[in-house]
């Protein structure tokens, strides 16, 4: 066994811009990780170097949407989160060499901002993973507020060739599949993990 704490350097840019035309707010963020270990199952350690290139693009924007509120404008905010992986190769669990995460926000407030209803969806394009996460939020006094909401969530196990040296066996060691190695990729991992909840908050 090998235990080590891996130095991990960083490199990035950031700006925020209005855009006058299209009345929106943007801010665009990228970042660079140098020699990241990744996991590559043709490798007898199971690890392989690879340079990390992300960019981060978010744009936002209050929208009147007469018909359905006419008094408050809809807070609308889109992200995109793109990464590239360098010498990528079929090998790695994770996916590749380009991944592409989008959110997008939709929000308003009615009675004064007492009544804030939200919605959020996420979709991860490598993995088909993705979730739809709404609440409805009321304050019914400086003091007391309750929210309620539902998280869904969605996405697939993805098969991929044995590593060279696994940890394990896989079980029963027979059937079909049995030497397959088997990953969940993006939202995947909480693709049965749906939730509804009931939040009351009290400040003092």
């Amino acid at each position: 066994a090998v235990l080590e704490y891996q130095k991990r350097d960083v490199l990035g840019f950031a700006m925020d811009f209005a855009e006058d035309r299209t009345k929106t707010s943007w801010g665009v963020e990228f970042t660079w990780f140098p020699r990241v270990l990744v996991a590559d199952n043709d490798q007898f350690d199971a690890l392989a170097h690879v340079d990390l290139y992300n960019l981060v693009v978010s744009v936002d924007r209050l929208t009147f949407i007469r018909f359905l509120n006419r008094s408050r404008s809809f807070f609308m905010n889109l992200q995109l989160f793109f990464q590239y992986v360098s010498d990528y190769r079929s090998s790695f669990p994770r996916d590749g060499p380009f991944n592409t995460l989008a959110t997008f926000t939709v929000a308003t407030g009615y009675h004064q901002d007492r009544l804030v209803p939200s919605v959020t969806f996420v979709h991860d394009f490598p993995s088909s993973s993705g979730a739809v996460l709404a609440s409805v939020s009321y304050r019914y006094t400086e003091n007391l507020s309750i929210q309620v909401g539902a998280n869904a969530f969605y996405g697939s196990v993805r098969s991929l060739e044995a590593p060279l040296v696994a940890p394990g066996t896989a079980a029963g060691g027979a059937g079909k599949g049995a030497q397959r190695f088997y990953v969940e990729n993006g939202l995947s991992q909480i693709r049965d993990r749906d939730e509804f909840f009931l939040r009351l908050r009290y400040t003092f």
